[in-house]
């Protein structure tokens, strides 16, 4: 026999959905608490000695009779009144724990940006070492100049602010390589429109536009590192597979400023391409595009080119897209090329689709629980087509 209590308690369980949401979060602090424990055991003690050995061989390029770094993990330092100070670097006086800081970091919030993310990390922890070498280098300074106390002082008061400060510029650091340059991005700080995103395409939340920053972006032509990399370090066959993947990730904006019978046009030539080459950019037209005959030229130009082999997840939504909306279209009476001032686009030949009248959701059933219980197929009418409605009646279907 149960009590109302426990009964209440055996009903009020975490639903599945809240589950699958915490594992990911879960994997990520588990994940993250890995690295900080096994980098620490495992780099802790190699690093101590590896920055001890730094700081030992700048002392002595600057005068040899000053340090000795004869003990690993020791730097001995020899003052001019004969006293010997023992400087050991400790875990705390190491740059492990920030440097694993970072690569926690990376690897939990930052891993989708992938070879960025790593270039970002690397360039972070040749900052932060750098940085707390800086410290560990003024602060056996400091202790052969006025004593061991003043070593101390140093390294425990003004080196703990210079850690902090270290880390967090690093970490800054990281992010600013990581993460896209700001004519990529949708909007600034300020919230201005930086995309190119035409009006057409526009939606809430984007930010605005202003014809300075358009014009500031038009006079502006920097030299990156990225592209002195392309132009003079990596080779052609590699730079032209990096460039076929970005280009097939970026989206031409330029497409909504056209008139929509050069559209029509422009997305034929970017599918002749692949499908695969310019991804991005055709799932935006099926995204944003409001005319249906640039809809239709796109649905029937995707259509063409079944034989192509999926290449990653955009063209699979390109595929979905063009069967849901071909098969919510009504046939055209007209072709879609027409729409161009000086006739019909050439260029791709007509495709026969076979259209297939989408079925009307079917009426919502009471459950057989009674009109007390609301089952979660009753609960809300869901559509059984991702195609967009169509506003003209569907043919008959054809018999086969």
């Amino acid at each position: 026999m149960t009590t109302a209590p426990a009964q209440a308690l055996a009903r009020r369980r975490t639903p599945r959905g809240t589950t699958r949401r915490l594992l990911p979060v879960v994997a990520d602090l588990v994940l993250a608490g890995l690295i900080c424990v096994v980098g620490f055991a495992t780099l802790s003690h190699p690093l101590q000695v590896l920055e001890a050995g730094a700081v030992a061989t700048v002392l002595e390029l600057l005068d040899p009779e000053w340090s000795s770094g004869v003990l690993p993990g020791h730097v001995l330092l020899f003052r001019d009144d004969g006293g010997i100070i023992d400087a050991v670097v400790t875990a705390s006086c190491s740059s492990v724990l920030s440097v694993l800081g970072l690569v926690a970091l990376t690897a939990v919030i930052l891993r989708g940006r992938k070879a960025h993310a790593l270039g970002g990390l690397l360039v972070a922890v040749v900052a932060v070492v750098a940085l707390n070498h800086g410290r560990l280098l003024l602060s056996a300074l400091a202790g052969l100049y006025w004593g061991e106390g003043a070593l101390v002082l140093f390294h425990d008061w003004v080196g703990t602010v210079w850690n902090l400060v270290a880390t967090l510029g690093g970490f800054l650091v990281m992010v600013w390589v990581t993460l896209p340059a700001a004519e990529r991005a949708e909007q600034d700080v300020d919230g201005r429109h930086t995309a190119r995103r035409p009006d057409s395409w526009a939606r809430p939340g984007l930010g605005y536009r202003t014809p300075a920053v358009e014009e500031d972006d038009a006079r502006r032509r920097r030299t990156t590192l990225t592209g002195l990399m392309h132009r003079y370090v990596l080779p052609r066959g590699m730079s032209a597979r990096l460039a076929a993947r970005r280009e097939a990730a970026r989206v031409d904006y330029r497409l909504g400023h056209l008139p929509p019978y050069q559209r029509i046009e422009r997305i034929r030539e970017l599918a002749a391409d692949g499908l695969g080459a310019h991804s991005a950019s055709l799932v935006a037209v099926a995204t944003y595009e409001r005319e249906h005959l640039v809809l239709d030229a796109l649905a029937e130009a995707v259509a063409a080119r079944q034989w192509e082999p999926v290449t990653d997840h955009r063209v699979t939504a390109l595929r979905l897209w063009a069967r849901g909306w071909l098969l919510a279209r009504p046939a055209p009476d007209g072709a879609a090329a027409d729409a161009a001032p000086g006739g019909p686009v050439h260029g791709a030949a007509p495709v026969a689709v076979a259209r297939i009248p989408v079925p009307p959701p079917a009426p919502a059933t009471a459950p057989a629980g009674g009109p007390g219980r609301r089952s979660h197929a009753a609960g809300t009418q869901a559509p059984r087509t991702f195609a967009r409605p169509s506003d003209h009646p569907h043919p008959p279907e054809t018999p086969r």
